[in-house]
């Protein structure tokens, strides 16, 4: 670790609870005590239920939880998604503690929270930890899966890969495609996915996730995508078209870690990272199908060969990842943010298509029109893409190692009145039919025709209404008798006064988004104060 490191680790606070294993209740019970403790920088939401009726806690830690602010990332630590694997899951309720500790009181924690929002899942497993925790002996039994015995890190969408147009690169197949990435894709197989797995898709699609780690156990290494490989490709490594900036993200965490960069544990690596397929081949997994499916970048994090430990252990544990799980956070400075508005309405512009030529890979616009590219250092030509607008392409951007590059896009929209030739026969139109009004015997005339028509359908429609009742009156007399029913005022229907209001109830969103979010009213800004740690 470098001095800078060493000098802003030993200046924060350390969480006051003790190295110890939480189960269920006890992980609820710290998350919601955090929470009342930190109100105005954490929010708790959970995503779903697990198969033994278990919420999935989440809680955002940001100096805007309650809402995504436009131009800020967001990012997102999940753990435990194998039950037995319990170092993560320990570390990140640490880490949560360690955050809000230090807000306020230490700039680099403080600028941290005020420049990104961050997520934090301690567990996507938590039945599967359940089992685990009641065991004498660990990593041995079922508690690597969840309640059904399934392995929620094979139960994500499959994705099958194709040679790219450069040799040695792997790329999603056509139907896989992040520019169209909703729920309608996963319906009609729906039933083969566990709900935890369901619940990580749905919350995956609808925030703007930029950087993921995603905690394991059982090896010391930061793995990249692909897991998967090419079908019968004998190519140990399974390189994404971002392959230069995966690289660059494992080794953000493996060089800040204390041991995890020198590869010498339990299993050999070089540098502490590795491609994912290179080490062992995963279908299903949830790092493959959040970089291919949104604008995530993910990586996989093995904490340590012990999946769990002794408790007198977790102490060796959080003093090794704590500086790599800041370190890793600050990655979101990286590449190239900014926002693409209309240009002639200066509103910001939601699913415009990131394209960086060379890089086979596109992120989207969210909703404010900001996004976020994470890239490795270069110069970059980028194209960006809306249905509706002319395209842009700004070159020769430069990305450094020290901050991100902002940029901004404003896309002209393609109207039918901006054509020339429809603004020429327009024109024409209007002069003929301004000449022709402007002559009073064609005007007369004209004039003249219209009202006689409209005076022969009123005739034709007044004709068939009155002998159509007639006739209905006849028939209706003939058959029945009909007596008037007299009404008192205790018989009225009841009249409600609305004043022009319609009432409405009251509804909270599932993801425990603020009840104002879809009214605020965003400042647009192209400062981000990310501090970093190298």
């Amino acid at each position: 670790m470098t001095n800078s490191r060493d000098e802003i680790l030993n200046q924060l606070i350390e969480p006051s609870d003790k190295f110890q294993y939480h189960d269920y209740e006890s992980m609820v019970k710290k998350l919601k005590q955090i929470n009342q403790k930190y109100p105005s920088i954490t929010s708790i939401y959970t995503i779903g239920k697990s198969v033994e009726n278990r919420d999935l806690w989440v809680i955002i830690i940001s100096d805007q939880p309650l809402i995504h602010e436009a131009g800020e990332p967001e990012v997102r630590y999940v753990a435990n998604i194998h039950g037995d694997e319990s170092v993560g899951r320990e570390c990140l309720i640490l880490f949560i503690e360690y955050l809000c500790l230090n807000y306020g009181k230490n700039d680099y924690i403080t600028k941290l929270i005020d420049n990104v929002r961050i997520h934090i899942m301690p567990t996507m497993n938590p039945d599967g930890f359940e089992y685990e925790y009641k065991q004498t002996k660990h990593a041995v039994g079922d508690g690597r899966f969840n309640a059904k015995k399934i392995d929620l890190n094979q139960n994500f969408p499959h994705i099958e890969l194709e040679q790219s147009s450069k040799k040695d690169e792997a790329i999603p197949k056509k139907e896989y495609n992040n520019n169209e990435n909703n729920l309608d894709k996963f319906t009609k197989k729906q039933n083969q996915f566990q709900p935890e797995v369901q619940a990580a898709i749905h919350w995956s699609l609808i925030y703007p996730f930029v950087l993921s780690g995603n905690l394991h156990g059982g090896a010391l290494v930061a793995q990249y995508p692909f897991d998967n490989r090419i079908k019968d490709s004998k190519i140990a490594e399974s390189k994404s078209p971002d392959d230069a900036t995966f690289k660059m993200l494992a080794n953000s965490y493996s060089k800040a870690h204390t041991k995890m960069f020198e590869g010498n544990s339990c299993v050999i690596f070089r540098d502490g990272t590795t491609n994912g397929a290179a080490w062992r081949v995963i279908e299903g997994g949830m790092q493959d199908w959040s970089y291919v499916f949104t604008s995530d970048m993910e990586l996989t994090i093995e904490l340590g060969c012990d999946k769990y430990p002794d408790e007198k252990n977790l102490q060796n544990y959080w003093n090794g990842n704590k500086g790599a799980l800041l370190a890793f956070i600050t990655q979101v400075v990286y590449g190239i943010r900014g926002f693409v508005f209309d240009s002639r309405t200066k509103t910001p512009l939601s699913g415009v298509v990131i394209h960086v030529h060379g890089i086979e890979h596109n992120v989207t616009t969210y909703r404010d029109g900001d996004f976020f590219r994470l890239l490795s250092p270069g110069i970059y030509d980028i194209t960006v893409e809306r249905i509706g607008y002319e395209s842009e392409t700004k070159e020769n951007i430069f990305v450094t190692n020290q901050s991100s590059t902002y940029v901004e896009f404003k896309l002209k929209r393609i109207d039918f009145y901006d054509d020339k030739q429809n603004i020429s026969q327009l024109q024409t139109l209007y002069n003929q039919s301004k000449t022709f009004i402007r002559r009073p015997i064609f005007f007369v005339m004209l004039a003249s025709i219209c009202v006689l028509t409209l005076s022969v359908i009123f005739g034709i429609v007044a004709f068939y209404v009155r002998r159509r009742s007639f006739s209905s009156l006849r028939r209706f007399t003939d058959s029945q008798q009909y007596e008037l029913l007299t009404q008192g005022d205790d018989n009225l229907p009841l009249m409600h006064q609305s004043n022009g209001h319609q009432s409405i109830s009251n509804t909270h969103a599932m993801r425990g988004e603020s009840e104002d979010e879809a009214d605020e009213h965003t400042l647009f800004t192209s400062n981000i104060d990310v501090p970093m740690i190298s």
